[in-house]
């Protein structure tokens, strides 16, 4: 990573064994409680803590649900814990992609920590896609026979009619449900020069869309993989909710879907 532009906002890290799988599954949460704990005893159960090292990249929770010891007995590899002044899911997911690079990992892996996803059933998926040699995987809900429940029907409207044809548009590949946080990605689009992958562009949400806009035109290979995403009843686990976030959010998708590499 020596030639990159590397801008990465302190962090608190934990490691508790060393590499052990080829690829790394980064969980970005803050405060997600009881639904943290269910998704991470789905994990367990279903042995994906045996095939991928996992790393919990805490954005400063204060609900005790990434006790050090409690993330430590599931099998996680690392917790990471952003103390820095800068908030968001893009620098808890920078600061994850940054560990797993230094690691050696070939791949990573992000989706969230509020057990909306099947990771315990389809991360599979990413793994043998990123072992043909893809190098973005990007989970859908709504085509391949996936699977999708409870979602708030704006939500819907604007992931289908709006960000995914927007993006599709603009990257020169079809995708379906750009707004699933649930994607992989291999090292060596990671580490590519172009991308600025560390730089302090990343704070919120633009690994989620920058990624998958460059992708085809910097010559990398995508795919996407069916999987389930179900949200609970009269409840949206998510940190955007109401018109101004979801406003703000669309005016993000817009700019980034038209971004320029960095290089």
């Amino acid at each position: 990573m020596n030639n990159q532009n590397i801008q990465i906002p302190i962090y608190t890290k934990h490691i508790f064994f060393n590499k052990r799988n080829k690829y790394v599954l980064l969980i970005p949460v803050i405060n997600e409680g009881d639904r943290f704990i269910s998704q991470m005893n789905k994990m367990k159960d279903n042995g994906i803590f045996d095939i991928c090292d996992v790393y919990i990249c805490d954005g400063g929770s204060t609900d005790n649900s990434t006790n050090l010891e409690v993330i430590k007995s599931y099998g996680c590899k690392a917790l990471l814990i952003n103390t820095s002044d800068i908030k968001g899911q893009g620098v808890q997911l920078k600061q994850g992609f940054y560990e797993a690079m230094k690691e050696g990992y070939e791949g990573a892996i992000m989706a969230d920590g509020n057990d909306k996803d099947d990771i315990h059933n389809s991360l599979k998926r990413f793994l043998d896609k990123l072992d043909e040699g893809y190098d973005v995987v990007q989970a859908t809900r709504f085509s391949l026979g996936g699977y999708h429940e409870n979602t708030p029907l704006l939500r819907v409207i604007g992931i289908r009619l709006i960000a995914s044809p927007l993006l599709s548009f603009t990257s020169g590949v079809k995708y379906d449900d750009v707004c699933n946080g649930y994607k992989g990605f291999s090292r060596r689009y990671i580490m590519d020069n172009r991308l600025g992958w560390f730089t302090d562009f990343f704070t919120k949400y633009e690994y989620c869309y920058y990624p998958l806009v460059h992708a085809k035109k910097l010559g990398y290979r995508v795919v996407q993989v069916p999987t389930s995403r179900v949200y609970p009843k009269n409840e949206v686990p998510s940190k955007i909710k109401g018109f101004s976030p979801n406003f703000k959010l669309l005016k993000a998708i817009i700019s980034l879907a038209f971004s320029k590499t960095k290089k």
